[in-house]
């Protein structure tokens, strides 16, 4: 893989616009039966106007298939087998037949999600260390009977917001630690004088975190760059003990100031051992130029603010406690799980008008508040609230059943005590037969796979739309900021992957699917060892039994199940298919199938009409399993199928089932590409230009341009 040559995004999302196909139901621009909502009919008899009959699906595997019971031994190493039977064919379990062609028809119905995690609380996710430059220091206190945030701004507009506390005994930019003057410290036998070490400690015993001390100052500029300030003494008992000296040639001023040391390093704990690279903690304080104490401005905090900090602790202890997760030291406020409290020291973030006029006024609004200057913040409103309004979420009660819920069935979650019928569960109209592996062997040729690591909903960029389904956007080619991703009035798309064209009916395992920049392989505990896999050529078969559809669930079947609709308009040729995907490793372009009709493999009859299941009964010349007919394909075309392919999702759809003709590889944005994309403006918190780029909207005249990320300049 080369980092920053064009690619198309491994992850991408289809969109679900749910309220504005119910908008197109109610208008009766398309029809309702397969994209409104309403009750499921029941089972106790079939409807005149509606098809019963079978499918007759084969599967050709095009590119390695990956599945089976995961196991993991005693080292903890994950493997997975394919099952097999007495005469060693693959166990192709009906129901992954199911899952396959039920997500195929939810995308192309845009259902609810049938299936969707608590997702309750705010996400959060890493911000770029230059949005660290806009923050100002803050205490927190009791404000209006609630809490507020006492904003101490250092020197103000005079000078620096944040005075640094040094916090090892590397000598840069020539200040020394000094040894003389600390009577309390206890000399080494045969010393004269403390090591580096002590009088460190004895610094570090002064400048206790959220302690409130008296301190001093020294504010110098070097040679060349900044202005600097650092605390070099420590008042005690009205006497100073200078623990820092500055050399007297950059002529440093000195001022007395009255502050809180804030230290996110754990108590015992330094900087450096957060991040190698950390040298300073910080004091917070506010003054005048003379050193005079001041007041800070104090501004309201909001529950948001305090849920919204809450969550960003505990995604810190959840990243840290994850199997293989972040192996770094907890910072203090995840360490001690420290909620909002009076005395607790944060970080500010104020609104953009607040950060570019200087000194923090009452009328000044607090974004949001952070327990560290560089870290993870939280986004404004959880996946669940987002679905919530989109009317996405699993269906709760049988009126709110989207068509793939009625065809497929479902179990509703928590359903509410005296709840029967539908508002519980509804049994599906498909049923799906054992699979047909006569002619298929797995082989058993142990590989192993590039971390099999599900898409992360903190990766917003991947899965969220506008209402018309497009990525949002401040203005063309203008993408949002991280810090407005899960904002009111976005969606969430559905995940896909799309298609890996180079990998189809390549006749043996890709080795460069084995691998994977984009995440630290050393931990043998995130890679699976598939111990064996179904080769690409393999044909697998299945029948699907269905009851009580009608014409138009039926078409869409027929639709998904004729792989030339799955080709984008663009990509239109001859031989030219989509496909469906299965098992494992879809993300590295794994699992791709071509499914579709079998020869004669549509058999259906109506209930009603002269010659339907009831005439039959009737007379005793047939029953549903010996009546149905053979038709074509062309027997059941959908109703406005011209305009659906003309919509974001169908063509978002058939984009990710067909994949990319232009030879640019299907990839994952490498570690030094995300780094390089996530670079912001640090006086706006925008991404740079060129930045903040997000996977290529599958659908319209750019679909299938591929992305291209500018590398940083050093």
């Amino acid at each position: 893989m080369s980092d920053f040559e064009p690619f198309h995004s491994a992850v991408n999302r289809v969109p679900i616009p749910r309220t504005s196909v119910l908008g197109y139901v109610e208008r009766d621009f398309l029809p309702s039966d397969v994209f409104g909502e309403e009750t499921p009919t029941g089972h106790d008899h079939l409807r005149a106007d509606r098809w019963s009959g079978s499918l007759d699906v084969e599967m050709t595997v095009r590119t390695p298939l990956v599945f089976g019971e995961q196991t993991e031994d005693d080292q903890g190493r994950p493997s997975v087998e394919v099952p097999i039977d007495a005469d060693r064919h693959p166990v192709v379990p009906g129901t992954m037949v199911k899952g396959m062609i039920s997500r195929a028809y939810e995308l192309f119905t845009a259902s609810r999600f049938r299936i969707f995690g608590d997702h309750a609380e705010a996400l959060t996710y890493r911000s770029d260390p230059a949005e660290a430059l806009s923050l100002l220091p803050g205490r927190i206190c009791e404000y209006e009977g609630g809490l507020g945030v006492e904003i101490l701004d250092g020197l103000g507009k005079t000078g620096k917001t944040v005075a640094l506390i040094k916090d090892d005994d590397a000598d840069k930019g020539g200040v020394s630690i000094q040894r003389d003057g600390h009577p309390t410290i206890r000399l080494n036998p045969g010393s004269t004088q403390p090591t580096q070490q002590q009088v460190l400690a004895r610094f570090r015993s002064l400048t206790r975190h959220g302690s409130q001390v008296e301190v001093q100052l020294s504010r110098w500029r070097g040679e060349k760059g900044p202005e600097h300030l650092m605390v070099t003494g420590v008042w005690v008992d009205d006497q100073l003990e200078e623990f820092f000296q500055v050399p007297p040639h950059l002529n440093p001023k000195k001022l007395n100031v009255w502050g809180y040391p804030c230290r996110t390093s754990p108590e015992k704990k330094h900087a450096g051992d957060l991040f190698s690279e950390k040298k300073y903690e910080r004091f917070f304080f506010k003054t005048d130029h003379t050193g005079k104490s001041l007041d800070g401005v104090v501004l309201s905090l909001t529950q948001d603010h305090i849920d919204r900090y809450d969550a960003v602790i505990r995604s810190y202890q959840e990243q840290h406690d994850r199997p293989g997760g972040d192996v770094h030291l907890l910072n203090r406020a995840a360490s001690e799980n420290s909620n909002l409290a009076p005395g607790i020291l944060v970080f500010v973030n104020l609104d953009r008008d607040s950060s570019q006029h200087g000194t923090p006024s009452r009328i000044d609004r607090v974004v949001d508040v952070y327990p560290t200057m560089v870290g993870r913040r939280s986004y404004r409103m959880s996946p669940r609230a987002l679905a919530q309004a989109q009317r996405v979420l699993p269906v709760s009660r049988a009126e709110e059943a989207s068509p793939a819920d009625r065809l497929f069935g479902y179990v509703v979650g928590d359903a509410p005590s005296g709840a029967r019928g539908g508002d519980v569960s509804s049994k599906g109209r498909l049923f799906f037969g054992a699979v047909d592996t006569d002619d298929v062997e797995p082989l058993r040729e142990p590989r192993r796979l590039a971390p099999l690591l599900a898409p992360k909903l903190s990766s917003a960029r991947r899965f969220l739309t506008t209402r018309s389904g497009a990525t949002p956007a401040q203005e063309k080619d203008q993408f949002l900021p991280r810090s407005e991703y899960y904002s009111e009035g976005q969606f969430l798309g559905a995940a896909v992957y799309p298609v890996h064209r180079e990998l189809v009916d390549s006749q043996s395992f890709p080795e460069e699917k084995t691998q994977n920049t984009t995440v630290d392989q050393s931990n043998e505990k995130v890679r699976m060892t598939a111990k064996s896999w179904i080769a690409p050529g393999s044909i697998m078969r299945c029948r699907i039994r269905f009851e009580d559809l009608t014409s138009n669930e039926l078409a869409v079947l027929v639709w998904l199940l004729t792989p030339e609709n799955l080709v984008p308009a663009s990509e239109k040729g001859t031989d030219r298919v989509g496909y469906l995907r299965m098992g494992l490793g879809k993300p590295y372009g794994l699992g791709v199938l071509e499914v579709r009709l079998a020869e004669d493999g549509l058999r259906a009859v109506r209930a009603g009409g002269d010659s339907g299941l009831a005439a039959m009964y009737r007379d005793l010349s047939g029953c549903l399993g010996t009546a149905e007919t053979v038709h074509a394909a062309e027997d059941f075309i959908l109703d406005k199928e011209g305009v659906l392919r003309k919509t974001p999702w169908i063509q978002a759809l058939q984009r990710a089932a067909f994949g990319y003709s232009d030879g640019k590889p299907v990839r994952y944005m490498s570690l030094e590409e995300n780094r390089s994309n996530n670079r912001t403006d640090s006086k706006t918190g925008r991404p740079q230009p060129g930045c903040g780029i997000a996977p290529r909207d599958m659908f319209g005249d750019d679909a299938a341009v591929p992305l291209k990320i500018s590398r940083s300049k050093k």
